[in-house]
């Protein structure tokens, strides 16, 4: 049940945003792609005013105007400068970015325990399932949302705006300010979304830099999506439909991870499903000219339905398909001698992977095998944030005994959403900020796990060794992760305690400016990379490695699986040890141990490691002492031999 309703909550709280697209997409034809960024800024006005103790209906209002004020910029840019609109969309979403980052002063911000509109309703409910009353909720205020946005395109500026969108000629000659119209609807759309971002974070517990990524594209699918429910030109249906097709929307996603489908496919199946409702109607006009009377009518029908109707009939035959297989290939669950484990990975990248593969080959030497007498439901998020809160309601639908969350972002939304049953994280750098606890032992009764922030003070300390004297040190990092922002901020604080030491730092936002960031750093002058964990850089190393060969820049990374990559040095935790340990805490919760009662424990395998090759190359000489403590060598000094393992 809970995945289900909770897919409808979202698929409400989404609707909001759902609605902005309409009003520019439908209403103006306006490609808007601001709102990917003006979904975050509402998330963060809220986020910020929450913090600060402000009334969560008066943050919501604020999340409206600045939402307004981010489609209002874009408006101006495209009527005032004849600028593109597509192109003053992307411009004021990559404005925004830094903006969002500015005003949220970090790039995520917890609300597990700050008072808002959610933590309200709660305490309001008379007794049911949290995800049943929010559901009741959300459907008055979005049956009231409907009944006022119908309302409002039935007023003259409504239907003003209505006209100004499907003919501006004829607006522009019966006087009407075509331009002004223009900038006031989409300034309400993005206002809109702005509002749907605000609900999205007080409902997930936490406001990210990342989450509006793809909003638009949700937007659109839910809207084109909406519109083949109801084919009707009211104005109340055209809204109706924009609402349905959000919930809709979420539904797929819920039903993909149901019946076992990898969250990435559904991009496909959208995009086909959407594809056809596009193609539809073309085939209906072909059809309807070769037919009249009754069979006109017949032949249209089946014209405009045949291809969404066999669509659906080959997804209908795939998902039984795949219901078979999973209940030929799964153990029996409804037996008591099965447990059941629920592990979610934001992303799919290396860390990560390494830690998910440990923990599952840990939990199989410890008794817990798949398929014989446990039950490991393995689900990845590919990057989307609304889709980790659908995965752990599938959890809670599946009545899943533990929940295991990989990464910070996971780790997050399971504290907010499970209370009712164990979680232990893994792969986390700090624990402590985003909520879980106030110590190690001191934290949410339901929760335990491992975690561990990069060494940057042993990493340095290598660093001076191998690099003495004065020194320009480089770094590069993704702002919108708070991992990688904390172990930074790390790495400056170590760096303060050397006089003779200098940072020089770059932020990315994607992997495709990891490269250029690099350059930056080596123009400056840098003696040496110092990179931190973040996900993304490590995931374009190649690029750093790149730009430092050409003047032979030595890498000292965390990561010790890029050793063998490029890399000088490395001085980090084994995420393999993240998993195993994971597992281990799993075992004592399945054998009967309260969470509260188990301390949050650190990463115990500490690897350090030297690419005697790279040295070699570079003519840096190693102190025999370093070579003599390393755990991990790769090649030799003199012919470049294969690693070396201690």
């Amino acid at each position: 049940m809970e995945l289900w309703v909770g897919a409808v909550n979202l698929g409400f709280l989404y609707a909001f945003m759902a609605m902005g697209v309409f009003i520019t997409f439908r209403i103006h034809d306006f490609p808007d792609i601001t709102v990917d960024g003006s979904f975050v800024t509402g998330a963060a006005a809220s986020a910020v005013l929450l913090i600060a103790g402000i009334n969560p209906l008066l943050s919501l209002f604020a999340s409206f105007l600045l939402g307004a004020v981010a489609g209002c910029l874009t408006a101006l840019i495209h009527t005032r400068f004849n600028i593109n609109g597509l192109l003053a969309g992307i411009l004021v979403m990559t404005g925004l970015y830094s903006v969002n980052l500015h005003l949220m002063g970090r790039s995520n911000i917890p609300l597990l325990n700050q008072p808002n509109l959610m933590t309200y309703l709660q305490a309001m409910n008379p007794g049911l399932p949290t995800e049943i009353w929010f559901c009741l909720i959300f459907s008055v205020v979005i049956a009231l949302f409907w009944a006022m946005v119908s309302l409002f395109f039935k007023t003259d500026l409504g239907i003003t705006m209505r006209t100004t969108g499907n003919n501006p000629i004829m607006a522009r000659a019966s006087g009407v300010n075509v331009n002004l119209m223009k900038v006031f609807g989409i300034s309400m759309a993005n206002g809109l979304v702005g509002i749907s971002g605000s609900l999205v974070a007080q409902y997930q517990g936490f406001a990210d830099i990342g989450m509006g990524i793809g909003s638009v594209v949700f937007g659109l699918a839910a809207v084109i999506i909406g519109e083949s429910v109801l084919r009707m030109r009211s104005i109340y249906i055209k809204v109706l439909n924009v609402i349905i097709g959000s919930v809709i929307f979420r539904l797929m996603v819920a039903l993909a991870l149901y019946v076992g489908l990898n969250p990435i496919d559904l991009k496909l199946i959208t995009a086909t499903f959407v594809l056809l409702i596009l193609i539809a109607p073309m085939m209906a006009s072909r059809g309807s000219s070769k037919a009249s009377g009754l069979t006109n009518r017949v032949s249209r029908f089946f014209t405009v339905n045949r291809m969404v109707i066999g669509f659906s009939v080959t997804a209908l035959v795939v998902i039984v398909s795949i219901i078979v297989h999973r209940q030929s290939q799964s153990p029996h669950l409804g037996s008591s001698k099965v447990v059941r484990i629920g592990l979610v990975q934001v992303s799919d990248n290396p860390l990560l992977n390494i830690t998910r593969d440990s923990f599952v080959e840990e939990m199989k030497k410890l008794g817990y095998e798949h398929g014989k007498n446990c039950f490991i439901s393995l689900q990845n998020a590919n990057g989307e944030l609304p889709t980790v809160n659908t995965i752990l309601d599938k959890f809670l639908h599946d009545r899943i005994d533990v929940v295991v969350p990989i990464s910070t972002v996971c780790t997050q939304a399971a504290i907010n959403k499970v209370k009712d049953r164990p979680i232990v994280f893994a792969t986390v750098a700090n624990p402590f900020i985003i909520g879980a606890g106030k110590s190690d032992t001191d934290h949410l009764p339901n929760v335990t796990g491992v975690y561990g922030a990069a060494p940057t003070d042993k990493m340095m300390e290598v660093v001076t060794r191998i690099l003495p004297g004065k020194l320009r040190v480089g770094t590069i990092w993704d702002s919108a992760h708070e991992n990688s922002v904390f172990n930074v901020n790390q790495l400056k604080k170590v760096l303060s305690q050397y006089e003779n030491i200098r940072f020089e730092g770059a932020t990315i936002t994607n992997s495709s400016e990891v490269y250029q960031a690099a350059v930056s750093l080596v123009t400056k002058g840098i003696d040496a990379f110092v990179l931190a964990p973040d996900n993304i850089v490590y995931s374009a190393f190649e690029s750093v490695v790149r730009a430092a060969q050409s003047r032979k820049i030595p890498i000292f990374v965390s990561d010790v699986e890029r050793l063998k990559d490029g890399a000088l040095g490395a001085y980090g935790y084994d995420y393999t040890a993240s998993g195993i340990q994971a597992a281990h805490l799993v075992s004592r919760v399945l054998k009967g141990e309260n969470p509260a009662h188990i301390p949050f424990e650190r990463y115990r395998k500490l690897t350090f490691g030297l690419n005697l090759e790279v040295a070699r190359e570079m003519g840096i000489p190693i102190p025999p002492d370093l070579i003599a403590k390393a755990t991990l060598l790769h090649g030799d000094m003199k012919t470049g031999s294969p690693p070396l393992r201690r």
